[in-house]
């Protein structure tokens, strides 16, 4: 085993949910000790239910094409770990990472530390490779939450919130209240705050928490006039109106329609980050990042028909579902299947409803590696209950035990089909199922 995959083994080995987390100052005393690697760069937090990955993307793209460099902090990863920290789009070399664990190890030992959470030894390392790679700004997505995650134990130059809705109930609360005040703890001074939750209750929570910090703007970037929306087989093309300009016709070459929302998101709170160009210069900018937006994961076409999307709550299936719809719509397809796998502790049911608005011809049913996975059987007696028609007929829902044995029940086009075959295929329902199956992608095992 290489010194890097053992790294990578005592990473994965320290727990990653936890209700117990440290005293910032925990964190704080490592960031001391490597001498405050976050401090001369400047800091965009994220945090949101839904769309916060998405949306870092985008603000991080466009920074880039203004020349800026930028290192970016995600969460999950897919398939590497190195997915989550990268500079410019490049994920961290497996020789850094080893590098910024070892210091870690070496603080910690030094001077008698608690051993950091699996999040926070991250975005520990984070920090220091945005410092070794010279970055300008920082953008973090929030892990989970806001209010007690790692990423809120350094101030932030603008605060982002992107869609609120139900998930991870037993950590964040039980009403959308509750769950908007946790990621509305992100802010925690009196920087620019841009959001675009979708809900109502939870813009209150977040203005309220915004005045209590007497934050220099608040912007709701929700609150614009969308004057045109052409889908293609090519991607989605838009115009929108708000409070600051006009956007004609920017490009998104995704069949995902919820990265509409995302975009304006982003293209609003770009504007915060790059005041001094002039109005033509910033709409050239946005247009060029976002017409090579690319994110892993979101409705990602990994072979012409199958799309891998991580829905993996009510409110990401719902808007899934919508641009299911469309873009089975604009091809001539023969058959539709959905692939499906979910974690326990999520509202399945909730998520099979939103997906299941869509005229399945099949539903293959699986789990990904891991304890909180939940069991075929589980779902079975879910589709049954939701998809009656299907639950009934053996020939429309299949049980597979893992997504390896997934390929022997679905005809999916090799990489050098251009063609898509007859086949529509969406595999969703957990962002580790989309893991596995990348991995198979990338095995070139389909």
């Amino acid at each position: 085993m290489s010194e890097y995959e053992q790294v990578v083994e005592a990473i994965l080995a320290i727990p990653k949910f936890t209700k117990e987390k440290h005293d910032f100052s925990v964190l704080r005393t490592y960031l001391a000790a490597l001498g405050n690697p976050e401090q001369g760069r400047r800091v965009i937090h994220v945090a949101g239910t839904n769309g916060k990955g998405s949306v870092c993307h985008m603000i991080s793209g466009i920074l880039q094409k203004a020349g800026r460099k930028v290192g970016e902090f995600y969460s999950p990863h897919l398939v590497r770990m190195n997915e989550r920290l990268r500079v410019n789009g490049r994920e961290i070399r497996d020789r850094q990472l080893v590098l910024g664990y070892k210091e870690t190890e070496r603080i910690r030992k030094e001077r008698n530390l608690p051993q950091l959470t699996f999040f926070e030894l991250l975005f520990v390392i984070a920090l220091w490779f945005f410092r070794e790679e010279e970055a300008e700004d920082i953008v973090l997505e929030t892990g989970l939450g806001g209010r007690l995650d790692a990423t809120s134990s350094i101030p932030a130059d603008l605060f982002v919130i992107t869609q609120i809705g139900m998930d991870h109930e037993e950590y964040l609360g039980d009403t959308l209240e509750k769950i908007a005040g946790e990621k509305a703890g992100i802010i925690t001074s009196d920087a620019p705050v841009v959001f675009h939750t979708g809900r109502e209750e939870a813009d209150r929570v977040i203005r309220a928490r915004a005045e209590v910090y007497g934050c220099s703007a608040v912007v709701n970037a929700g609150e614009v006039k969308l004057h045109e929306q052409e889908n293609t087989p090519l991607g989605i093309d838009f115009s929108f109106q708000n409070d600051y300009d006009m956007y004609d016709h920017v490009f998104l070459p995704t069949g995902a329609l919820y990265q509409v929302d995302n975009s304006i998101t982003a293209i609003t709170a770009a504007a915060f980050l790059l005041p001094e160009l002039p109005k033509e210069d910033m709409k050239r900018l946005v247009k060029e990042a976002l017409a090579g937006f690319a994110w892993e994961g979101r409705l990602e076409s990994v072979r012409p028909g199958v799309y891998l999307d991580g829905a993996h709550n009510p409110s990401a299936a719902r808007v899934l579902a919508g641009s299911i719809q469309r873009l089975y719509a604009m091809g001539d397809w023969k058959e539709s299947q959905l692939v499906f796998g979910a974690s326990g502790d999520k509202n399945i049911r909730e998520v099979l409803k939103e997906l299941c608005t869509f005229p399945w011809d099949r539903i293959i049913l699986t789990r990904y590696q891991g304890t909180r996975s939940a069991s075929v059987e589980e779902l079975r007696r879910l589709i049954r209950e939701i998809c009656p028609k299907i639950g009934a007929d053996e020939k429309r829902l299949v049980l597979a035990d893992t997504p390896e044995d997934v390929l022997q029940y679905i005809n999916i086009p090799g990489p050098e089909e251009q063609d898509g075959g007859d086949i529509f295929t969406v595999i969703t329902g957990s962002l580790y199922l989309v893991g596995e199956f990348k991995r198979i992608y990338q095995d070139d095992q389909f």
